[in-house]
């Protein structure tokens, strides 16, 4: 074994040096062709998406509308003084928002043109609202705790709302005299559409609300009376009447006006008249409601009898006639009235021309006190005096 060993052995550091140097170099080379390959890569996929997003850009700018084309978030195309009105199971809408809806969902459909009336004006006018919303001084949206509670229309035009109300086939009636405030109630929600002249500024109000008990009561009344008047009543038998020229008979001492006379029932005077009527309360006439026939005829009624009836807008020449032919008792107080009076039956007809318009007007009822009074009336025996 001892062949084997060297005789001298070599100093090997330098070349430990050199190959620990060359390891090295070639370790720090990779690694700068690695970190310069990656920066490439990164700026061409940095290049390659922006080119992407150029091009979609591109498409959906060409897709969409200019700005100018846009309509503006704010501004809302409705003409307030013709709410749309629709009626979905009770609950009424107008332009799409009822009561209960949100501050959100008004804003939504009517936009962001409106003005916020402070708390201390409305508890002026007697509301209770948290808020209430002005558009334009045309239509007024007020809220409690964020719930719609009342919509009000302050310049509706009046054809349109004609046209509305006489077309609704729902529920509707009037109060006080002949058309002078006109409802829609919904029995099944409470929720009721009144519509009144103001006298201030002769605008036509509309007010979309829950109906206040006084009137809820009175609504309900007029709802359960029309439905009993449906229930009992046949078909009509003469739609085509001239309420300007009432036709006039006096049988038995009974006066007649197109067949119907005092004491008749609602049905009665449907079967005679048509179903195109409208069922109310006039204030200060006594009589429990009215069936109202185009604002020209007012049918009154207490305990379901026929208790007077107004005809307005007569023929003045029409009647004329009639007066000058009745060979029944009859008298002319003045120019403005004249009376008819069936001694037998005591009925009585008297026809006055009213201010301002000079229209006739006609009431077939039973003479009050003060007719006996009438020097005319003298020889005539006053069957409600008591002996």
């Amino acid at each position: 074994m001892d062949k084997f060993i060297p005789t001298e052995v070599k100093d090997i550091t330098d070349s430990k040096k050199r190959v620990m140097r060359n390891v090295v170099e070639e370790i720090q080379n990779r690694s700068k062709r690695r970190k310069h390959n990656w920066r490439y890569i990164i700026i061409g996929a940095v290049v390659t998406m922006s080119a992407m997003l150029f091009v979609i850009n591109e498409v959906l700018t060409e897709n969409e509308p200019s700005v100018a084309e846009q309509p503006s978030p704010t501004k809302i195309d409705i003409d307030l003084s013709k709410p749309i009105f629709s009626e979905e199971q009770g609950v009424f809408y107008l332009e799409g928002i009822t009561l209960g809806d949100s501050q959100a969902k008004v804003i939504e459909v009517y936009g962001e043109n409106f003005t916020i009336v402070q708390e201390d004006d409305s508890e002026e006018d007697g509301s209770e609202a948290d808020v209430v919303m002005n558009y334009e001084g045309q239509a007024e949206f007020s809220f409690i705790e964020d719930k719609l509670d009342s919509i009000v229309f302050v310049n509706v035009d009046e054809d349109y709302f004609n046209k509305l109300f006489n077309d609704y086939g729902g529920f509707k009636f009037t109060l006080f005299h002949i058309d002078d405030v006109r409802f829609f109630y919904s029995n099944e929600t409470n929720q009721i559409i009144e519509s009144s002249t103001q006298p201030n500024n002769e605008n036509l109000y509309v007010t979309l609300s829950y109906a206040e008990s006084h009137l809820k009561k009175e609504a309900e009344y007029l709802y359960i009376t029309q439905r009993n008047i449906k229930s009992h009543h046949s078909s009509s038998t003469n739609l085509n009447v001239d309420l300007a020229k009432p036709t006039f008979t006096d049988e038995r001492g009974y006066l007649y006006f197109h067949g119907v006379t005092l004491g008749d029932s609602p049905s009665k005077v449907i079967e005679r008249l048509g179903e195109n009527y409208i069922i109310g309360q006039a204030d200060g006439s006594g009589s429990d409601f009215v069936i109202n026939y185009d604002g020209l005829a007012s049918f009154n009624f207490y305990n379901d009898k026929l208790d007077s009836i107004v005809l307005i807008k007569v023929d003045k020449d029409y009647f004329e006639e009639l007066f000058t032919h009745y060979e029944g008792f009859k008298f002319i107080e003045d120019e403005y009235n004249r009376y008819i009076y069936s001694e037998e039956k005591s009925q009585i007809i008297k026809a006055t021309t009213q201010s301002p318009n000079n229209d006739l007007y006609l009431y077939i009822g039973y003479p009050g006190p003060e007719f006996w009074d009438h020097p005319e009336m003298k020889d005539i025996p006053n069957p409600w005096k008591q002996p």
